[in-house]
């Protein structure tokens, strides 16, 4: 089957399904996400300064790239093809999403973000509404390693062994410039990257292995 099909079949196999439980893991997601920014229970820390953190200077130009690994985590889903697939997909996503949420909520940590921002643009944007805080993990890297994982789950019997390590191999560097995106930034400690990819992997041990 050409690609295109293939990959058109996939997308419309169970499409249904797919919007419906997709439309309701953005509320579910967004929702403590952003409030668990605006409430605090305990004493908001910081953490020190590590030489990877200090080695990365503070460009706001990387947003573009922090921001696209939600592209990779829309997409990915739309290629599973049986509803057991997309409830498994469903069932890490809550998971890694509850372990963070749970970890924001007992310890909150303000990022690294400087205090003088730029005043226009994506940066700008995304400062508006995204407060420096629900650092640690940074979920924004564990749904992505998780997302990277469920795809090299489901591609193993469906793509040339040559064409699925190209196209892994692509998705593996989108996901490390979204990491050091993170770091650029300013969004997350260099902690917080490895602590959401170990998030991620549990997820994906959790409800795919």
């Amino acid at each position: 089957m050409p690609i295109v099909a293939e990959v058109r079949s996939l997308v419309l196999s169970e499409w249904r399904l797919k919007i419906t439980r997709g439309f309701v893991l953005l509320v579910c997601f967004c929702v403590p996400y952003f409030a668990l920014q605006r409430v605090e229970l305990f004493p908001v820390r910081t953490l020190p300064l590590t030489s990877v953190d200090l080695a990365i200077a503070f460009d706001p130009g990387w947003v573009w790239a922090y921001q696209s690994g939600y592209l990779l985590i829309i997409a990915v889903p739309w290629l599973l093809k049986t509803t057991a697939d997309v409830s498994r997909y469903v069932r890490g996503f809550v998971l890694i999403s509850c372990i963070g949420f749970v970890c924001f909520l007992l310890l909150p940590i303000e990022g690294p973000r400087p205090d003088v921002l730029p005043s226009t643009g994506m940066f700008a944007w995304l400062a508006t509404y995204d407060r420096p805080t629900n650092e640690l993990p940074s979920l924004h890297v564990g749904l992505l390693t998780y997302t990277m994982l469920v795809a090299a789950w489901v591609s193993r019997a469906r793509m040339p062994s040559l064409r699925r390590a190209c196209v892994l191999s692509m998705a593996a560097a989108w996901a490390v410039c979204v990491a050091y995106a993170a770091l650029a930034t300013k969004q997350h400690y260099a902690l917080d990257v490895p602590a959401g990819a170990l998030v991620g992997w549990i997820g994906y041990r959790w409800s795919w292995t």
